[in-house]
């Protein structure tokens, strides 16, 4: 599949139906919201180290005219972008990040497992720099504010989290605020998360609410045991020993026993000996597709890897609250269009793939571009063809 035939998903038409259902363009002129959504997606696809005087030069590009083809260009300044930033309705980008999850899933192969994988990535800058954010009181970090992004990842990054205040520094608020408020539409999905949630008054949330979960438990996690070990055998797979699967009561604060008993899959890593405490509200799979099903948590640890590294997602260009939200909401986007890309195009990894990415979109720009000089686009593939000689 072209990137050509991936954007047109998300038409003009619909990028000014969303403009005017969210008012996005009242009091400006000039800087649209559908206009700095196609500036920041091709900004954040074609450079490495994005910035507000990139986007400036970026804007008189005739590459980014072909793109915005439709309506006038001619020069914004860096500052002019910033203050736009500050000031645009970032519900505008809310509501394309939510019709690009909807459009482009229907591209993918459907997950074999009906699983989300929650978790947390924080940002953290001088107090001096940023408007909003956290601080952590005390040591080496006091001068710095934090902000943390926690998103919820199936094929697709499903749903985000974007938390400023004090109280959802720990995993515990902001994990189960994301847990608890993902609504998937397609019946259970099994959330699986990492141990840094560690709140029994969470864990009884989600059996209240009939939210199947995998979790870890931390070393020190108290439990009593309800049953015996219901493990006729231990179970091996491929990297670990299964030795114990049994029904328990955790453990709240001041040695309060958590209301709902959770199944407790005790298993060791063949490498290294490590123990490794599984925890869930699943009764049905067994201890070890539990297990393997945790395995795939890791996933959203490479996607993080794969915004920050390849997207620059960690480099704020915009330090208010709104532009914070902008940037994330369209870092989204071009994740959700690259996903797409790889999966369609049959390609592994991420850096390669971006790069294919962006020369397939300079290959149809330059399309247009022979387009609107009365020129035949085929010829274009013609001459970049190379011969298998």
């Amino acid at each position: 599949m072209e990137v050509s035939q991936l954007l047109s998903l998300l038409p003009d038409d619909l990028l000014e139906e969303l403009a005017l259902s969210t008012n996005v363009n009242k009091f400006t002129k000039k800087l649209h919201g559908e206009l700095v959504f196609k500036l920041l997606l091709h900004c954040i696809l074609s450079f490495k180290d994005n910035s507000l005087r990139t986007m400036e030069s970026a804007y008189e590009s005739i590459g980014f005219k072909l793109l915005n083809a439709k309506k006038p260009s001619g020069h914004i300044s860096y500052s002019s972008i910033s203050e736009r930033l500050s000031l645009i309705n970032p519900v505008y980008f809310e509501k394309l990040y939510e019709q690009c999850i909807e459009k482009y899933s229907a591209l993918l192969t459907p997950q074999k497992d009906s699983l989300i994988r929650f978790d947390s990535t924080i940002i953290a800058l001088s107090g001096k720099l940023l408007k909003v954010g956290y601080q952590i009181k005390g040591g080496n970090a006091a001068h710095l504010k934090m902000l943390k992004f926690t998103i919820g990842l199936s094929n697709l990054p499903v749903a985000v989290h974007f938390f400023t205040e004090q109280m959802y520094s720990g995993e515990n608020q902001s994990l189960k605020t994301a847990v608890l408020s993902f609504k998937s539409g397609k019946g259970d999905m099994i959330s699986i998360f990492d141990r840094g949630l560690t709140s029994r008054k969470a864990y009884d949330d989600f059996v209240e609410k009939d939210i199947p979960f995998i979790s870890r438990l931390g070393i020190k996690g108290k439990l009593q045991a309800v049953t015996g070990n219901e493990l006729e055998q231990p179970i091996e797979t491929a990297t670990l020993n299964i030795s114990s699967d049994r029904s328990v009561y955790l453990f709240k604060a001041q040695g309060l026993k958590a209301k709902y008993p959770l199944r407790c899959i005790e298993a060791f890593r063949k490498e290294t000996g490590e123990k490794i405490t599984f925890i869930t509200n699943i009764k049905q799979l067994s201890a070890a597709d539990i297990t393997m099903l945790y395995k795939q948590r890791w996933d959203i640890e490479v996607f993080f890897k794969f915004i920050k590294q390849e997207l620059n997602f960690s480099h704020l260009i915009n330090r208010s609250e709104n532009g914070i939200k902008v940037m994330l909401y369209c870092t989204l986007i071009a994740a959700i269009l690259l996903i797409v890309y790889k999966e369609q195009n049959g390609l592994k990894g991420y850096k390669i793939m971006k790069q294919k990415f962006v020369h397939d979109l300079e290959k149809s720009l330059m399309k247009d571009f022979v387009i609107l000089c009365g020129g035949d686009p085929n010829m274009v593939d013609k001459h970049l063809k190379i011969s298998p000689e």
